[in-house]
């Protein structure tokens, strides 16, 4: 369950000091507004980094709450609204208002509380709300740099000065108060992540970090709608869990989130990966095995510690030590409107999803012309084939980029949508990239159950085969090379006029195909050898094919034409391609990498 194995990695990231502690978040709060005992701003301090667009401070304050629409404050850190009652949107009213509420908030919690510190916070806000002090402190010009901007309360004592939220007695005052949040008269109800009986918690904490998604977060788990609920239950009482639970889970994934080794872009999605044990060793290799990844890795460190792992070996990666056996979790997130809806939630082995990699990088291995050094063919470039390139306003179907990664990871048939999509690239291109060859190779080989189909899927030629929609392929490259030999200069090919109709339907273009042929071979070439050499493989192939040629071919039979025209055009260039000696055996099959 997704909920259930991201409270267990909260708990993972407290232990690592990557999480704020239960009724804390982590959030970039630039500015220090510090007050003296009479709650007077007398200095508003510029903290943390300004190097960047953006200054940036990450500390600990208490837990934020959920806005929507209404007015709610939060403890000790919050906008210029509700710190300083100004109006930063033309809504001079509401300002007042976030103001008086995050007053009675600070008065709520600090009640009893005798720390000059926690006095000086409430007279900060019996006073007049102080914008315009903080905005002569801070001169106009970053004034209105930071209305967008968290401002945080300082204490200033005269010689030192601290953030509120440190101060022993303030933090025993909050903690108190959210914890009491949860010590209602509310019905119980069971949790859907411990069993245990819980009050619910109705409005759950933003997620944050998807792109795509509302730059002030998203929800995971929200009911907005009548139609959503059930036996009367309100909000996310629907999907039952204590308000630490939802803490947790929410903590937790926005942690990991805004942890860049742990996050992938596939499409639109966002995908975010972590192991049990909380090492980020894992998904910073998982992120160069799945070819996201370019920096810091050669493909042969890659390539070796997939294989290892695969094979179920442990591995050291950058001095850890990686076990092929750590539980390991991928969860792909969908941006939709202000929610976020799961593509998928895989959870295995390291090395299962090292083992099913390493299958789909072998399924789509092929031979490539020389100057293409591809070791592995990454995903997004993968993808990049359903596409037209060309247009920078088109993008990769989502649905069909989850799909295609959830089927490598799990090692699984591909999705009809891909093959679909890389033939009409192909229809309207008239070409076979080797992209492309390699995506229809691997497609039928977790596909098929043609078994003279499967004799051609390989990572070369097949010279020995008869199977007749590939040799049909074959014959049509050598008619090309024919076409290209006779007119040096020719620009518009048979390939470019014929080849998606001979494909579908060969009885109807091989004959054109053969009348166009006669002519070529008469006229005199540069190198006769070759017209020799052409015209006996033309002969060899025309004998497999016999005398009457089928009248359609099934999109499978497509693919084992289109397979055919490809590996006869590298054909051509074999004895330039460096790779091929470690790569083709002698009888000219691809050779096993095992």
């Amino acid at each position: 369950m997704i909920i259930d194995d991201l409270c267990h990695e909260y708990d993972v990231l407290v232990s690592k000091n990557q999480a704020p502690v239960y009724g804390y978040d982590n959030i970039n709060a630039p500015y220090g507004l510090a007050i003296n005992d009479d709650g007077t701003l007398i200095a508003v301090h510029p903290l943390g980094d300004f190097s960047g667009k953006k200054p940036r401070n990450i500390i600990s304050v208490p837990a934020r709450v959920t806005r929507s629409s209404g007015i709610a404050s939060n403890f000790l850190c919050d906008t210029v609204a509700y710190m300083l009652g100004y109006d930063a949107k033309g809504k001079p009213e509401r300002a007042a208002r976030s103001f008086k509420a995050c007053g009675e908030l600070h008065h709520l919690i600090l009640k009893g509380v005798k720390e000059p510190a926690a006095v000086a916070v409430c007279k900060f806000f019996e006073r007049e709300a102080q914008w315009e002090t903080a905005r002569r402190l801070m001169g106009d010009m970053v004034w209105e740099t930071a209305l967008s901007m968290n401002f945080v309360l300082q204490y200033s004592d005269g010689l030192h000065t601290e953030f509120v939220g440190d101060v022993v007695s303030v933090k025993e005052a909050w903690d108190s108060y959210y914890n009491r949040e949860d010590q209602n008269d509310s019905e119980t109800i069971t949790s859907l992540v411990s069993g245990k009986k819980i009050i619910p918690e109705k409005t759950h904490p933003k997620i944050k970090g998807v792109v795509g998604a509302q730059s002030s977060g998203a929800s995971l788990i929200s009911f907005n709608a009548p139609a959503f609920c059930s036996r009367g239950a309100e909000q996310n009482e629907n999907a039952p869990m204590s308000k630490r639970e939802a803490y947790e889970y929410t903590t937790a994934l926005n942690a990991l989130l805004r942890d860049q080794d742990r996050v992938q872009r596939l499409g639109d999605d966002t995908i975010v990966s972590w192991a049990r044990c909380g090492e980020t060793a894992y998904p910073d290799l998982f992120g160069h095995l799945q070819g996201h990844k370019s920096n810091g890795l050669n493909e042969s460190t890659i390539k070796a510690a997939m294989s290892s792992l695969a094979q179920g070996h442990p591995y050291d990666y950058g001095g850890i030590h990686l076990r092929p056996d750590e539980e390991f979790h991928v969860l792909a997130l969908t941006p939709n409107a202000a929610r976020l809806s799961v593509r998928f939630y895989l959870t295995n082995s390291f090395g299962e999803f090292a083992r099913n990699i390493e299958q789909h990088y072998r399924d789509t291995e092929i031979l490539r012309p020389d100057r293409d050094m591809t070791i592995f063919l990454p995903t997004w470039r993968l993808l990049n084939q359903t596409i037209r390139q060309q247009n920078k306003n088109v993008k990769v179907s989502t649905e069909l980029a989850g799909a295609v990664m959830k089927a490598i990871l799990n090692g699984t048939a591909y999705p009809v949508t891909l093959i679909n999509a890389v033939e009409r690239r192909i229809n309207a291109e008239r070409d076979i990239s080797p992209d492309k060859a390699a995506i229809i190779k691997a497609y039928y080989l977790r596909k098929t159950t043609n078994e003279k189909f499967k004799e051609v899927l390989q990572m070369n030629i097949n010279t020995e085969s008869d199977y007749l929609p590939y040799v049909l392929g074959r014959l049509f490259s050598v008619y090309e090379q024919i076409q290209l030999a006779a007119i040096p200069s020719i620009k518009t090919t048979i390939k470019d006029r014929y080849f998606t109709a001979a494909a579908a339907t060969p009885a109807r273009i091989f004959p054109i195909l053969g009348r166009l042929e006669v002519p070529h071979m008469r006229k005199s070439w540069e190198y006769e050898g070759q017209k020799k050499n052409l015209a006996m493989l033309r002969d060899e192939l025309a004998e497999k094919i016999g005398d009457r040629y089928p009248v359609r071919l099934t999109l499978e039979e497509q693919g084992a034409f289109q397979l055919g025209y490809y590996f006869e055009n590298q054909r051509r260039f074999i004895k330039k391609n460096k790779n091929v000696d470690k790569n083709i055996d002698n009888n000219g099959q691809g050779a096993d990498h095992d």
